[in-house]
């Protein structure tokens, strides 16, 4: 396999420089033939500390008019001889760095994409369609859109758009694009798309302008308990959600926001019976902290809690608060995960270990769901005390024998696996 390592410069010691998200780009052409290839990414300064990341890409041969997937840019521009590795058929295409599903804030309102178009028939017009579609309502927002008309005569044509999102309500959309061929079959037409959020700031100022029920204000309370109450709303709220509630949790927010964004936020899920079910919640949060707090975080706020509040209890559960050479650790296991701000997967795992052994706060290192953390070395992370090794490829999965733990032989692993 080929192995790729890139240096990144020094980060300014101080706590502000330490503190600073840090975002790297490169970008590397190499030449390969069709097949499923797998992408494997460590980060980190040292083997004991590295954060893992793994995909896979299946090339195919294709022959019909085709377009390539969608990215989308933090810049798009005339190609510069400096950063020749970014360079498209004469455009500068820099990616736009994100973890997760791509986020589109007050600070981004400018939602640029660039594809390519491969194979257009000699002597036919052809021009690049693309609208944003609400996830939330279904509907295609063809005034939210545009088109490019596309030159002739060019066996690959490099395509460019881009969108002001400044007045887009918050939420889930996904950008679609269809290109147009003269005399094709329109059921024919090459498509693609890709899903992003966006958090709209200015919509704080609808929670104003709604008027409070009294009996939201008897139930939620006030000042540093309705900030925890919002707080808690977190493991069930939608990405775009999970921004207002960030906003809304700082100590300068004002309760009148909390209450109002609180009752649409259950209304919305609910409107026959909100309060009900926002007591339900409540009593939920309130097991959670019994069964999850540590000294210094309450159970709704740590990883297993979060976890049990968005997707419930787990279907099996094996817990080893002492085992030999490993950190305290759980295996979670759920049959299936269906709840509205994730997708719908089936037979997914989730892994926490305690490495602080006084608090007894288990952090998750590594479930098999989407949308969650994965690192295939968990059970090296677990072991990191006793095992050592500089190899990227060594996961532990089979190294059983070596330790004889239940980490390798449990209900849900048998002799390792590689989940």
């Amino acid at each position: 396999a080929d192995k790729i390592t890139l240096t990144a410069p020094a980060v300014d010691g101080s706590s502000e420089g330490a503190t600073k998200s840090q975002t790297y780009q490169s970008m590397i052409r190499l030449a390969a033939d069709t097949g499923l290839y797998q992408l494997f990414v460590a980060v980190g300064p040292d083997p004991e500390h590295w954060d893992t990341l793994k995909g896979s890409i299946r090339l195919e041969q294709r022959t019909q008019t085709d377009l390539a997937p969608l990215v989308l840019a933090e810049h798009v521009g005339a190609a510069s001889a400096d950063r020749p590795e970014f360079s498209r058929y004469g455009l500068e295409v820099r990616p736009l760095a994100h973890w997760g599903d791509h986020l589109f804030t007050a600070s981004d309102d400018r939602l640029r994409f660039y594809t390519e178009a491969y194979r257009i028939p000699n002597g036919k017009k052809a021009v690049l369609q693309y609208a944003l579609r609400s996830a939330e309502r279904g509907e295609l927002r063809m005034d939210l859109g545009g088109q490019v008309k596309i030159a002739p005569g060019q066996p690959v044509q490099a395509l460019q758009g881009g969108l002001d999102l400044s007045t887009v309500p918050s939420g889930r959309y996904t950008l679609e694009l269809t290109l147009a061929v003269q005399d094709m079959d329109p059921t024919a037409y090459p498509t693609q798309k890709i899903s992003f959020f966006r958090w709209n700031p200015g919509e704080a100022n609808e929670y104003a302008r709604l008027t409070v029920d009294p009996r939201w204000v008897e139930l939620l309370g006030e000042g540093e308990n309705l900030r925890r109450t919002v707080s808690a709303l977190y493991p069930i709220a939608s990405q775009t959600e999970r921004m207002s509630i960030e906003s809304l949790t700082q100590k300068e927010a004002a309760d009148s926001l909390r209450w109002r964004f609180t009752q649409q936020f259950w209304t919305k899920r609910h409107p026959g019976d909100a309060l009900v079910q926002a007591g339900a919640y409540a009593e939920r949060v309130a097991e959670v902290n019994k069964k999850f707090s540590s000294k210094a975080v309450p159970g709704y706020a740590t990883d297993r809690g979060r976890i049990y509040l968005q997707y419930g209890p787990p279907t099996l559960a094996e817990r080893r608060p002492y085992e030999n050479d490993a950190y305290p650790y759980e295996m979670w296991q759920y049959n299936t995960l269906d709840v509205p701000n994730s997708p719908y997967q089936i037979n997914k795992i989730f892994i926490f270990g305690n490495f602080d052994l006084a608090g007894g706060n288990y952090e998750l290192i590594h479930s098999s769901a989407i949308g969650e953390i994965q690192n295939p070395r968990w059970r090296i992370t677990l072991q990191k005390r006793s095992y050592i090794t500089g190899d990227l490829d060594q996961t532990g999965a089979n190294d059983g024998e070596k330790f004889g733990s239940r980490l390798y032989n449990n209900m849900f692993f048998q002799s390792g696996g590689n989940n």
